[in-house]
């Protein structure tokens, strides 16, 4: 059977705990395409809020904004001289953040918000480029920072009002590519990061103590990987079940303590496609991407099935992975784990007028 594992360290203590855990099957979900037909095909979809907002960007990078509910509102003209290259997460209140270019200095990416009309640019010091992948209900925003050379990463959580970066880079990791995307109302942490002879991880990371009532929390990082391939978390809702995906081309959904289950939009179980899910709201409702074997791509937004929503843990129940495709879109086939097109990672980090690698983002 092949195994995940997940791997937690108590920040206080650096004790290591390792965990094995069955692999899962594809969990009942019913998916909805996005179709924007006065933009085209959709590159990329991220965030996915409470109210079904998503954040979209065509395959030709010439327009984004949000999706809901079969609309398509385009993001407001920003100030002269800058370039909005991709929304990239929207919280409930309906705030925007994503990716910029300044005219002054268009090699060098920073991160934007955006409240209303009203854009605020940001870089983080001491790094040549920095991306917002997504903004909580509190207002706090995640992502990551990257030198000019492409080799060296770090996480960040960025309080707007202090003006103050937090940096979230799992220990040991750094070299490689390294993100921070997720965070819930408990500022639990999503994303993944590398280490020598693991490779790519996923990870869920609570970096301060948790106080509810006279229960408390101490600091955890838990690394994990799914069916022992290469993984990225992104999104987690209050209930801490994350979403993300894995190198063998499919997404996953699920928690360390309640097990995993395989996330494969229709065509994601197609010979050559990936899959990509960068969001989940806290109806468990998530956002994925499928990209072809010829480099096709398209959005959709996962809905539990009733019978799965109901029973939480019976859904998320651990499970061992099928060894033959299934044939259908919720199969729950195994891949190679060979490089995949990464369209639907579409945020890779490559030097401009370079196409996008294998490794996905």
């Amino acid at each position: 059977m092949n195994a995940s594992f997940i791997e937690r360290v108590s920040v206080a203590s650096a004790l290591t705990l390792i965990f094995t855990i069955g692999s899962a099957n594809a969990a009942g979900y019913s998916w909805t395409e996005i179709l924007i037909p006065s933009i085209g095909p959709i590159s990329q979809a991220f965030g996915l809020n409470d109210k079904g907002q998503v954040a979209v960007t065509s395959a030709d990078g010439s327009k984004t904004g949000i999706y809901r509910r079969g609309i398509f509102t385009p993001l407001p003209p920003p100030p002269a001289g800058y370039n909005v290259s991709a929304a990239l997460g929207i919280n409930n209140a309906g705030a925007i953040v994503g990716s910029a270019f300044p005219a002054s200095d268009p090699s060098h990416e920073q991160g934007f918000i955006l409240i209303g009309s009203s854009y605020t640019f940001f870089s983080r010091p001491g790094w040549d480029n920095t991306e917002a992948r997504a903004i909580s209900q509190s207002g706090l925003v995640t992502g990551f920072s990257y030198d000019d050379a492409f080799t060296v990463f770090s996480g960040f959580v960025y309080d707007p009002p202090a003006g103050s970066f937090t940096d979230a880079t799992p220990p040991g990791s750094g070299a490689g590519v390294s993100i921070t995307q997720g965070m819930n109302a408990d500022g639990r942490i999503t994303g993944d990061g590398r280490l020598p002879g693991l490779g790519r991880y996923a990870f869920v990371w609570q970096q301060g103590t948790l106080v509810k009532g006279k229960l408390e929390l101490a600091p955890f990082l838990t690394r994990f990987k799914i069916a022992d391939v290469n993984s990225a978390a992104r999104g987690i809702n209050d209930a801490g079940v994350i979403v993300g995906f894995t190198s063998s081309g499919v997404g996953f959904v699920g928690s360390d303590s309640r097990g995993f289950q395989l996330l494969i939009p229709p065509g994601g179980d197609a010979p050559g496609a990936s899959v990509a899910c960068e969001g989940i709201n806290n109806f468990r409702r998530v956002v994925c991407g499928v990209s072809d074997a010829a480099g096709n791509t398209r959005a959709f937004i996962g809905t539990p099935d009733a019978d799965d929503h109901n029973d939480h843990d019976a859904a998320l129940r651990p499970i061992s992975l099928p060894s033959s495709p299934s044939g259908t879109s919720r199969g729950s086939a195994r891949r190679s784990s060979a490089a995949r097109p990464c369209a639907w990672r579409s945020r890779c980090i490559r030097p401009p007028g370079t196409r996008c690698g294998t490794a996905g983002r």
